[in-house]
């Protein structure tokens, strides 16, 4: 026997083995396809710290309880009112891991202004642009207000991310809005205009603190004007539910919500599987984290 045929078997299995090696599940040799992939965002009133009054906790005392409902909720992206120092920011990102912040800092000054804050998972989300307006009718000049006799300066803080999941960009937006009326229908139409030139370029989220129930005249202005507007996430969720400790379950009138998750339909064919609302006590005295419930949803931005 020559060596060629001692040694043809032997090539011969072995090319018939790499191919075997090459014929593993798809999983092992394909990467994973991009396009769109669920994301889950939080918006919270977190109660500002120097709020007094006997029915919450002490703020030191209350971020054991902010960290437990950011554990439990596990979002992509939040977005927080009512922390009022850039070191409160600092605070808040001591209690996740993975994330960066975007909040305003004026530009010739030490002076920062968190009021309306955002939370990002840096894993999976890269800032790409970012930037905010004045609810007023100056929304270019910081820290400007005049929607309303008592009104304390409130913004929309905005931010472009990359979705480094989905391949695509997103635009994610958290406000505050003042709780003196006429500022909440005065900055309803103001809201829509300064967002509609981002729906078209990416999917918009917005969410926060409005100061306005489903049947008042500024969350109509918002979810029901002809033309570009933004719709509930609620109402869109597959399921929902209120997340609590309590028992029995309290009960909870969605009526009731100032607070709302937002996006906008022009933007992306929006899918939510899931909408929640943490009613959650803790501490000796069994009391709520802020005097606002932490809502949170699971979106999926399909494309338009």
């Amino acid at each position: 026997m020559s060596g060629w045929q001692r040694v043809a078997p032997l090539f011969v299995c072995g090319w018939f083995a790499s191919l075997c090696i090459g014929c593993g599940s798809d999983d092992a040799t394909t990467p994973e396809a991009k396009g769109p992939k669920p994301f889950k965002v939080m918006t919270y009133n977190v109660l500002c710290s120097f709020c007094k009054g006997d029915e919450y906790d002490p703020w030191d005392d209350r971020q054991g309880y902010f960290r437990d409902i950011f554990s439990r909720h596990d979002a992509d992206l939040y977005g927080l009112q009512e922390l009022s120092f850039g070191s409160e920011v600092d605070q808040m990102l001591g209690l996740v891991d993975g994330f960066s912040s975007v909040y305003y800092a004026a530009a010739d000054s030490n002076f920062t202004y968190p009021d309306a804050s955002i939370l990002y998972r840096t894993e999976r989300f890269e800032l790409e642009d970012s930037g905010e307006f004045w609810l007023s009718p100056t929304p270019d000049v910081p820290s400007s207000i005049g929607f309303a006799e008592r009104q304390v300066p409130r913004l929309v803080v905005w931010a472009k991310l990359f979705d480094k999941q989905s391949d695509a960009s997103l635009v994610f937006a958290s406000t505050h809005v003042d709780n003196n009326s006429p500022s909440q229908a005065l900055s309803a139409p103001l809201i829509l205009e300064r967002l509609e030139p981002f729906a078209a370029e990416a999917p918009l989220v917005l969410l926060g603190d409005f100061n306005s129930k489903p049947d008042t005249e500024a969350y109509g202005i918002l979810t029901t004007s002809e033309g570009f507007h933004l719709v509930n996430t609620q109402g869109l969720a597959d399921t929902w539910e209120v997340d609590t400790n309590q028992e029995p379950a309290p009960d909870y009138d969605l009526d009731d919500r100032i607070d709302h998750i937002f996006v906008a339909p022009d933007s992306a064919a929006w899918s939510v599987s899931h909408w929640a609302v943490d009613v959650h006590e803790y501490g000796p005295n069994q009391r709520y984290a802020s005097d606002h419930f932490p809502m949170a949803a699971t979106l999926l931005a399909g494309e338009r």
